[in-house]
């Protein structure tokens, strides 16, 4: 009887206690971001795997030896995350690409990319699937362009205030504006939301700005004006018009920190996300994905814009340019960051590595070329930059 009476006892409390647990509790679709004990706070972003439910097991791989070598506290897909026909491979697909992180407990978020919807299956519907493996991103207004806008704050190692903010975009698929062509671009209600919602998280911190990160799939028009040179008239296939103006076709080198591999790919109208930012002044760097081959970072008007480059061996790619990147976050000082790209081939060289042994990986002395490569490249890029600040009227 006594046993009998405990275990109606326990059945009453976890019913009293259940109705107040958030409803998606379970798949941790809700769970708080906040520093560690030590101050610090660290994202994984992972670009355009763009596979489909066969995940490339080399992907696969980097995925779980980058996650083991960081330990972060949160990790963003920057979108293109997969490519699958239909509604049940989109499932497996999505389920196969996010197996490493739900396997280690690791929250995560996505960002749409412009590829992702092509497969018959909707931004919404794919969005749910989403958070049915406990994806933090959501609709914070449906109503407006794009799916997954939101924003994430990150707490205080206290718990106590919004320390740190994360804004998730959706850069959209392609311009349907009428004679427009070109890749989509952040609309003026997006605008307004992040303008209004940065005002509320400001309010909200004794009217200081909550400072910030953005993530999106594609980078802002912004990116040719501070990349390339802007010439007087053209030069054939030395120049390319964008944006009413005309640009070398190939990057200043001293403007260069990481590699260019392809033209970038913003949209083909100055947004005024760039504008937006500034007018806020919450931002410190914008991230992006869509060129794979892409790694550089540069500053525009005070503004890190970071290209981080594909992670998936089954998409078009550069093994010198493929990895995943590491942002940190010091609790300490807020008004900077730190970020890393970590290289598939320092992952595939590290002691224990798998990488060079699964289905696709490249031999250890594969890996090693590229190292070295990678090594004088960066260092050519030094002295550039080194030669730019004693003749700066010269480059």
């Amino acid at each position: 009887m006594k046993r009998i009476s405990k275990a109606l006892c326990v059945l009453l409390v976890a019913l009293t206690v259940l109705p107040i647990l958030p409803a998606n509790a379970a798949d941790g679709a809700d769970a708080t971001l906040r520093f560690g004990r030590d101050g610090k706070f660290k994202i994984l972003l992972v670009a355009d795997p763009q596979d489909d439910e066969n995940l490339e097991e080399t992907t696969t791989q980097i995925l779980r030896e980058s996650l083991d070598l960081t330990k972060p506290d949160l990790v963003i897909y920057l979108g293109d995350n997969t490519l699958a026909g239909g509604y049940e491979k989109q499932k497996q697909a999505i389920e196969a690409v996010t197996a490493p992180v739900r396997e280690r407990n690791v929250p995560f978020a996505i960002v749409f990319g412009n590829h992702d919807d092509e497969f018959g299956v909707t931004k919404e519907e794919l969005l749910e699937i989403y958070r049915g493996l406990g994806c933090l991103t959501y609709d914070a207004v449906p109503e407006l362009h794009g799916v997954g806008n939101c924003n994430l704050p990150i707490l205080s190692s206290d718990g106590k205030k919004t320390a740190f903010n994360l804004w998730l975009i959706d850069s959209g698929t392609y311009n349907t504006d009428a004679g427009a062509s070109g890749y989509d671009y952040v609309h003026e209600d997006q605008l307004r939301w992040y303008k209004e919602t940065a005002a509320q998280l400001a309010a909200e911190n004794g009217g200081k700005v909550v400072p910030a990160l953005d993530f999106q799939h594609i980078v802002i028009p912004e990116i040719y004006d501070k990349l390339y040179a802007k010439l007087t008239f053209p030069m054939g296939k030395l120049s390319q018009e964008r944006l009413g103006a005309i640009y070398s076709t190939t990057p200043v080198l001293t403007r260069l920190n990481g590699y260019w591999l392809e033209q970038c790919c913003p949209p083909d109208v100055y947004d005024g996300q760039l504008d937006a930012w500034k007018e806020v002044g919450d931002v410190l760097a914008e991230f992006h994905g869509h060129d794979h081959n892409n790694s550089y970072e540069v500053n525009i008007d005070g503004i890190d814009v970071i290209n981080v480059p594909s992670v998936g061996c089954n998409a078009y790619s550069r093994e010198i340019s493929r990895g995943v990147g590491l942002v940190t976050l010091d609790e300490a000082d807020l008004t900077t960051y730190t970020y890393e790209l970590i290289h598939t081939f320092d992952l595939a060289l590290a002691k224990g590595s798998q990488i060079p042994n699964v289905d696709g990986g490249q031999t250890k002395a594969f890996y090693w070329r590229m190292r070295i490569l990678d090594r004088i490249v960066m260092a050519l890029f030094r002295l550039c930059r080194l030669y730019y600040r004693f003749f700066p009227e010269i480059l």
